[in-house]
């Protein structure tokens, strides 16, 4: 999972260079599934222990994030830091354009 600002969109090339794939959306069926959230409330902490988290450098930009808090109706507020104490990601990525 490549968590990116909201306003960025994935470069494809960069993608591939970085992680060796294509880069690709979930089909909606199996997010639950791979990741331990519905869609619509996917957010980057409590994954399932199989799902890696990257952070994309376009998240250093803004010291407030809004992630989703894990369902469809729910959003948290979080300062930089605090979404990175509350996620066990592996390392900062930069895929984005």
């Amino acid at each position: 999972m490549v968590v990116a600002s909201g306003n960025s969109k994935i470069d494809n090339k960069t993608f591939k260079d970085t992680f060796g794939i294509k880069a690709k959306m979930l089909k909606y069926e199996d997010v639950e599934e791979l990741v331990g959230h519905q869609v619509g409330g996917v957010c980057p902490f409590e994954v399932k222990e199989s799902t890696k988290v990257y952070f994309d450098e376009s998240l250093k930009k803004h010291q407030v994030l809004y992630p989703a808090g894990g369902s469809a109706n729910t959003v948290v507020q979080l300062k930089q830091e605090e979404l990175l104490d509350l996620c066990d990601f592996v390392n900062w990525v930069s895929v984005t354009k």
